[in-house]
Formats: C-alpha cells, sequence, structure tokens
C-alpha cells in the first residue's frame, strides 16, 4: 500500500451523523508507510454539512463526465495524495493521477485534481516523451530517433527492449523495433508512484518514486519493470534501476503492471505484478532504497507467487492493486435474526483487487484476501476472485442518445485504491461511456474512449468490498436509517442488476440496464425486483431477492440521471450489495434513488 494511502477504518457502526449531515471517518490504522505516518485523521478538523447543500460540491454536467477531450485517453490510472502549503501557511492536499499513455509521445500521463472528481492534464512524467513537440511513436523510425536522445532517460531500458527476445515474442528473429512485429508496443504501460524514503509528509516538492514497465508487443511476455526517480511529484522522472526483466525461469510471470504497497506496520515495502501469462507475483523491495530488498539478486529473477491463474483458464486477470484494511464484520445472523449491536468484530486484511477478462469484451473487477502480505490471496470464489464490478448505464437501454452517456460505466477496471488522510476509501479507474455493435450485432467496445473515474468504496457486514456505483463528488460514509432509505423520493429507486452466470467469465459480458422499484416502509420490495429489505447497523443493508441474498452498504452520492435533454445531478442515496458465493457464482446490484 503506498505511503500517502494512509488507512482509516471504516467503523460507520461507530459514527453518529445522519447521512445528509454526514463527516468523515475517524480514528487511523498504522500501516501504508514505511517511515513516520502523518498526524492521525482524527486530528483533523471535520465539520458535519448537509450533504448535498455543502459548498463544496458543485452540481456536475455531463460534459464534466468526460475529464479529458477524446485526445488524451486514460488507461490504467494510479493516484497519489500529496501535501502543500498555501500562501496562508496551511496545509492542504493535492491529487495526481498517473496512467498509461494511448495517445504516443507523452510516456506516462499526469493529471491533477483537488477533489478527486474533475482532473486537469498536467502533461508528461518523464522528460523525452513530449507530444507538443512532435514526439509521437508510433514506428520504428520514430522510436530510434527519440530514444537515441540525449534528453531520453531510458536508454538502459530501451537497448534491452530492442534486443530480440526468446519468451513470448511473436518472431523472435527480428528485434522489437525493426517494425516488422505485428502489434509492437512503443508504449510504457501502468506506472506506479509513491513518495521516497525521505519524503514521508508526501510532499508535492518532495522526493518520489515510480514504477513503470515497457512490454514488447500487446500480447507479449517480454517485458521489463523498472524504478524512476524525481524532485516533485510531477516528476520529471529520471531512471535509476530495473527491478525486474523478463527471465527464462520465471515462472511464466509478466513483468507488467507494478503496484507498490506495505505491509500494516509500514516496516515491509512491496511490489506486486504479473497479468494473465502467469498470475501474480510479489517482490520486496528496501524502503530505504526503492530497490530489491535482496541486492544480490539479479533483476531477471522472479517475484513469489501471490495468485495463480486458474488452472482451468477460468480468468485472465491484470492489474494487480493490494491494501491492507480494518472494517467491522458482524457475526450474526441477520437474515433471521433480529439486530444484535453486540455481534460486531473487528476484522484486518490484506486486499488485492484486479481487473479480469478482455478490454473491449468482458472486462470486471475482483477481490482477493489474505492474512499476510505476501501470501497466497484468495477469495470466496477460490483463485477466481470476487467480482465487485460489470458493465452498466442507469438508462433503460443502451440504444441510447450522447448527451446520455455521461450515465454509462462500461467495462470499468485497471483500478488503484487510496485512503485519503482524512479517512476516505477511494477507488480510481478507467471506464468507457460509448459503446457500438459488432459484425455479430453484440455490444462491442472499441468505440468507447477511456476516461478516468472515481468512486467510494466501503465494505458490507461481512468485510467484503463494495463499490459505489456513481461517480465520486466528495461524499463520506455515514449514518443512514430507514426513514432515510424510504422518504426522500418515497422509496423509489433506479436498479441495476449485474449476474455471473458463468463463472469462468469468459463469455461476453452484457450491458445491464435500469429497470424501477420501490422499498416500502414495511421491508418489502416492489417493481422489476421484488424481495425484502432490513436496514441494521449504521448503514448497512440485507436484501432478499428470490433466492440471492445481498449483503451491502447505504451511500450518499451525487446521483445523475436523464431529464429532458440534460443530465441533472441530485444528492440521495445509493445502495451496492453483493451475494455469497453460490457454486462459485457471485452477483452484484445497484440502487439509485430515482429523483
Amino acid at each position: 500500500m503506498k505511503q500517502a494511502k494512509w488507512l482509516c477504518m471504516a467503523l460507520a457502526a461507530t459514527m453518529s451523523l445522519s447521512v445528509f449531515g454526514l463527516a468523515a471517518c475517524g480514528g487511523n490504522d498504522d500501516g501504508g508507510s514505511a517511515t513516520p505516518t502523518p498526524p492521525s485523521p482524527s486530528t483533523t478538523e471535520l465539520k458535519p454539512v448537509e450533504y448535498p447543500k455543502d459548498p463544496k460540491f458543485a452540481s456536475l454536467n455531463s460534459t464534466d463526465e468526460r475529464t479529458e477531450h477524446a485526445s488524451f485517453k486514460t488507461h490504467d490510472p494510479v493516484v497519489v495524495e500529496a501535501k502543500y502549503t498555501t500562501s496562508g501557511g496551511a496545509e492542504r492536499s493535492r491529487y495526481y493521477a498517473f496512467s498509461t499513455d494511448n495517445d504516443g509521445g507523452y510516456g506516462v500521463q499526469v493529471r491533477q485534481s483537488s477533489d478527486l472528481s474533475k482532473w486537469k492534464f498536467v502533461g508528461a512524467a518523464i522528460d523525452g516523451f513530449n507530444k507538443s513537440n512532435g514526439d509521437v511513436v508510433t514506428s520504428a523510425d520514430e522510436a530510434k530517433a527519440l530514444y537515441t536522445r540525449a534528453d531520453f532517460h531510458l536508454h538502459e531500458v530501451y537497448e534491452w527492449m530492442k534486443t530480440p527476445g526468446t519468451v513470448g515474442w511473436k518472431d523472435n528473429s527480428k528485434p522489437w523495433n525493426d517494425g516488422t512485429g505485428s502489434g509492437s508496443c512503443w508504449t510504457l504501460w501502468a506506472p506506479d508512484v509513491v513518495p521516497a524514503a525521505d519524503n514521508p509528509n508526501a510532499n508535492e516538492d518532495g522526493h518520489w518514486w515510480m514504477y513503470s514497465c515497457w512490454t514488447t508487443a500487446f500480447g507479449s511476455s517480454r517485458s521489463i519493470i523498472f524504478k524512476l526517480n524525481a524532485d516533485k511529484v510531477t516528476g520529471p522522472y529520471t531512471f535509476d534501476t530495473v527491478i525486474v526483466r523478463d527471465g527464462a525461469d520465471d515462472g511464466g510471470l509478466n513483468e507488467i503492471d507494478p503496484s507498490i504497497y506495505y505491509s500494516k506496520d509500514g516496516s515491509q515495502m512491496f511490489m506486486s505484478y504479473g497479468s494473465f501469462f502467469g498470475g501474480f507475483g510479489v517482490i520486496e523491495l528496501d524502503p530505504a532504497t526503492g530497490h530489491r530488498k535482496n541486492t544480490s539478486e539479479a533483476d531477471t529473477v522472479a517475484g513469489k507467487k501471490l495468485l495463480n491463474q486458474n488452472s482451468t483458464g477460468g480468468f485472465d486477470a491484470e492489474g494487480s492493486t493490494i491494501a491492507y484494511y480494518e472494517r467491522e464484520v458482524y457475526t450474526g445472523n441477520i437474515a433471521a435474526e433480529d439486530y444484535d449491536e453486540s455481534k460486531w468484530e473487528k476484522k484486518g486484511n490484506y486486499v488485492m483487487m484486479a481487473s479480469d477478462g478482455a478490454l473491449a469484451y468482458n472486462y470486471v473487477m475482483r477481490t482477493w484476501e489474505c492474512d499476510t502480505p505476501d501470501g497466497i490471496y484468495t477469495s470466496t470464489r477460490g483463485e477466481s476472485g470476487f467480482q465487485v464490478s460489470g458493465s452498466y448505464t442507469w438508462n433503460d437501454t443502451v440504444s441510447i442518445a450522447p448527451a446520455q452517456q455521461a450515465l454509462n460505466y462500461f467495462i470499468p477496471g485497471h483500478n488503484d485504491m487510496l485512503t485519503t488522510s482524512d479517512g476516505r476509501h477511494i477507488i480510481i479507474y478507467h471506464t468507457r461511456t460509448a459503446t457500438s455493435t459488432d459484425t455479430d450485432g453484440n455490444p462491442s467496445f472499441n468505440e468507447g474512449e477511456h476516461y478516468l473515474y472515481t468512486s467510494l468504496i466501503d465494505f458490507n457486514s461481512k468485510g467484503q468490498l463494495v463499490i459505489n456505483p456513481n461517480r465520486y463528488a466528495g461524499e463520506r460514509v455515514g449514518i443512514v436509517t430507514k426513514e432515510d432509505i424510504t422518504s426522500k423520493t418515497d422509496g423509489k429507486y433506479s436498479v441495476v442488476q449485474i449476474t455471473s452466470s458463468d463463472p469462468g467469465y469468459t463469455t461476453r459480458r452484457d450491458i445491464n440496464t435500469a429497470t424501477a422499484c420501490v422499498f416500502h416502509e414495511d421491508g418489502t420490495i416492489t417493481g422489476t425486483v421484488e424481495g425484502t429489505w432490513k436496514l441494521y447497523g449504521s448503514h448497512y443493508i440485507y436484501i432478499k431477492i428470490g433466492n440471492d441474498e445481498y449483503y451491502g452498504t447505504a451511500m450518499p452520492a451525487w446521483i445523475r440521471q436523464y431529464s429532458g435533454n440534460n443530465v441533472i445531478g441530485n444528492g440521495g442515496l445509493t445502495i451496492s450489495a453483493v451475494t455469497d458465493a453460490v457454486n462459485g457464482v457471485n452477483k452484484v446490484i445497484y440502487f439509485n434513488m430515482q429523483f
């Protein structure tokens, strides 16, 4: 877990404010830092506000949904919180997102935000990549011209990349940059960024470390992960060392998608990496240098396996990110018994989140858990992972006008997780808003650009991660009452059901559309879904629809809906819930208040 990603126990059961008078959660975990952590979030002044009348919440319109023009496509984002001092001497936070550059010429893209919702494109993180100077790299000639320049800082990596490999390359007799290899990759992939050891407060103008990767071609396992350094968070980042590269004895691991995390007490630093070729591995790093802890190991020595790909071909995961979370778990049987406040127990472990499937086909996010940072990660679905997302739209049909695309969340994934210094659990990911159909008439996502999104995450009473199905607008988890659920919109909700009849998720994923239902005071649900519901604890909810039992939480959200020719926003409640794995399958359901 990143140094700047300070942890806050999501103990919503201890909170005492209504959802319409919210405050951030208090308390602090000692994990997430290899150096002394900043002051506990409980020392931060947090004033209750009436949601959504907090002046910080600006109404988001449809153009805000697309965080950048289509020329700035965002893939594989990660986020850090960085501190700066105002002219008046106050300490404030800004957030920086780093992402794969699929435009060519930027190397690694950097964006800045003050609210984790609206993002401003900053530029390239690494000198020598500057699209505005014509440094677009889409061919061998352009690569040679750029990568041999004096201001290019990845010469050692480039020299290794252009040498013919022996593993996973479509034609090993030809070098990477001769232009003959189909699918040659000229783009850096999936960066991760953490404060350097001498920057424990994560100051913008302090030292920062970046880990990024390069691969010879899309679909090749000849890849390399390397570390870079910078004197400030936006860069420029310069080459430091290679962490791991493709080797003959790497056990099938693919050296891509590095993700940095720390042990709970901050004494150990780790880098997870890998993909669908051989699962995920981990290398322990020295928190003082960011290099391999075992300095005698060659950079071709693979990491220890964290997760094997399913031997039956059941999943193809990539983009692992790991964080330590503490939360409350309810030990009673809420489905059959009255709520008992005494039946809560603390649970703390490491949660891995990764994305599975083809990027334009069936992408979903899943979670695994482990009691140790570098042990074997598993889930109630075993190696296949516990599904927590899918493709959906808050419209009632997939065939919609462009103006309504702000309500679409298609194949969301390749995420990062952040716990802010004031205790908000956030997920950052890319998602698409548009779609088309292929030659067989099935949904195809190749037309839709990728945009950077953030959402609130929470944990249900079983300790399972759930995602707020709306774009983040600054909300915090708080107390929710039964009256809140049924009175604000007379109990009217839009509902999206994400099913998973295919345990391996090998088939094309459906786009799940919204229908309507009503939550009644007597605990029943009517409409397109029929069932019962029970609110318990501070904001936890149990829902039964047919034979499916969902466990989730009710959270505040800035809810966007289509009205006339506009997308309007209202502050209200959303519900995100999941089923346990039954016969290797779990399901996800979302509800948004319907205004």
